[in-house]
């Protein structure tokens, strides 16, 4: 099941990706995402293993920053296209979209989780899953650890695929913030939205007024 939400990307796209690693300069990276979002042609991201997904999601909350000025944003969706021959697997690829607006969706969210090292992502996504049912359009799931990313970046993956008959799709917007020890957070805002009408939903999520076309 699941549609497209877990085929392999075309090789063209594949070829012009941003590769992360863990050993990657998360500046650069970042600086590099946030300059293919000003030029209005996002790289798809590109991560092997836990350490590269933690990286890559740094990246994006960081490239998200590096933007505030432009008053540009960015949106992810997360693919796995080994999932169904190894639902271990950490080969991620996160298909990004340039959002004409900032979106603040702190004091919109309707629904909270955490995600740990040992949870299990089909049962998150499940729960995510249910959120997006029920019309709570913004799912705050904050985490700690490359392992608790790569759980949470996985389970947004199964959750879209849990969704297809309802006729819903889920995109995510990570942001940094830190706990009450000093440790640093990764927060993904979920976003449900129709699929055929994402950047619009997204949107409305992020601003009362109807999006302008």
């Amino acid at each position: 099941g699941g549609g497209g939400r877990g085929a392999a990307a075309a090789g063209p796209r594949i070829a012009g990706a941003c590769k992360v690693s863990a050993e990657s300069d998360i500046q650069k990276v970042s600086g590099y995402i946030a300059a293919c979002v000003r030029s209005g042609q996002p790289a798809m991201v590109l991560a092997i293993s836990d350490l590269a997904v933690n990286k890559a999601i740094k990246a994006l909350a960081l490239a998200r920053n590096f933007l505030t000025t432009d008053n540009l944003d960015l949106v992810a969706q997360p693919r796995f296209p080994e999932y169904d021959v190894n639902t271990m697997t950490a080969n991620m690829q996160l298909d990004l979209e340039v959002k004409q607006t900032r979106i603040s969706l702190e004091d919109k969210v309707t629904a909270t989780m955490c995600v740990s090292q040992h949870s299990t992502p089909s049962a998150v996504a499940g729960a995510i899953a249910s959120t997006a049912r029920e019309g709570k359009h913004v799912t705050k799931v904050s985490c700690m650890g490359p392992q608790a990313v790569l759980r949470t970046v996985k389970s947004i993956f199964l959750a879209r695929r849990f969704l297809v008959d309802d006729n819903l799709d889920l995109s995510f917007v990570p942001e940094f913030s830190d706990s009450d020890n000093g440790l640093t957070v990764m927060n993904f805002y979920v976003l449900a939205h129709a699929p055929k009408a994402k950047g619009e939903a997204e949107e409305e999520a992020a601003e009362p007024e109807p999006a302008q076309s």
